[in-house]
């Protein structure tokens, strides 16, 4: 069974598609923007791209 969903990363998805940037979610999250990448990676890892 997969594991549920992590909340930090869709809402650093939610920021990115707000704000249309890796660069200005990173900064509303407060994270890195390779931060930010990693978790995209991860979150399309686990949901499919």
């Amino acid at each position: 069974m997969k594991a549920p969903l992590d909340l930090d990363q869709l809402q650093t998805f939610i920021s990115i598609a707000d704000t249309g940037s890796f660069t200005r979610a990173a900064e509303e999250v407060h994270r890195t923007q390779s931060a930010v990448s990693m978790q995209m990676r991860r979150l399309e890892e686990r949901i499919g791209k």
